[in-house]
């Protein structure tokens, strides 16, 4: 199933066969939930800009596909609760909830009109492992219920990574996890957040799948922050 720059944008069924292919195996019941997804992503979007409406026909390759692949390219724990930190429309973290029923997903974003079309897909989906809430992560992280409470963290076209490290630190355990989702050139970034938070684990890795060179040629990165030995700064 390698791509071409003629070949069809990846539907549903090519997605679930190279997750199937990179060592994710998504139940059927989980990848029905995934389907009435793209449904209602699609309905939702008519409505809301959650994703750019040009791009609504790549909504499997472009967005579905790189969100459930963390799954397949990193580990993430049994039953652990996990924060979508600038969640947006729900992407990686809704996805997360749907493919994995075990983790415990809160969807956090600081705009309301998003997040309360967000609750709507989630009421729509029946997916109750995930929540979402409202807020910026640098002041929610200093009250409880929310202050060091998450060991696992993602966030998608959010900000410099050194903001986030910033941002999350006080939603984050401490010896937390951040996955993060880049494009493009982010060797400088890494550099900074190095600086200013010595003993930052980083690991940065091109999103290469078995079958599909797509993730790749385009310069998207999955970078994971492991923050047991972080100096704060």
């Amino acid at each position: 199933m390698e791509n071409t720059p003629d070949s069809p944008p990846l539907g549903p069924e090519e997605t679930r066969h190279l997750l199937e292919r990179n060592g994710l195996a998504i139940p059927d019941e989980r990848w029905e939930m995934l389907l009435r997804w793209a449904e209602v992503m699609q309905e939702v979007n008519q409505r809301v800009n959650l994703i750019s409406r040009k791009e609504a026909h790549l909504l499997w390759e472009r967005h579905a596909l790189p969100c459930l692949a963390l799954l397949a390219l990193r580990t993430i724990p049994e039953g652990v609760d996990v924060c979508d930190f600038g969640t947006g429309g729900g992407l990686p973290g809704l996805l997360l909830a749907l493919a994995r029923p075990d983790l415990r997903v809160t969807l956090l974003d600081s705009r309301q009109k998003k997040l309360s079309v967000v609750q709507e897909m989630i009421d729509a989906l029946g997916a109750s492992n995930a929540q979402v809430a409202l807020g910026r992560g640098e002041e929610l992280g200093k009250v409880r219920p929310w202050r060091q409470r998450f060991p696992v963290l993602t966030a998608r076209a959010v900000a410099p990574l050194e903001d986030l490290v910033r941002w999350t630190r006080d939603l984050r355990k401490p010896a937390g996890v951040l996955h993060v989702f880049k494009g493009g050139e982010i060797r400088e970034e890494i550099i900074r957040t190095v600086k200013q938070f010595p003993g930052t684990k980083i690991e940065k890795s091109l999103m290469v799948l078995k079958g599909y060179t797509g993730l790749a040629e385009n310069q998207k990165f999955l970078v994971t922050l492991n923050f047991s030995t972080t100096v704060k700064s």
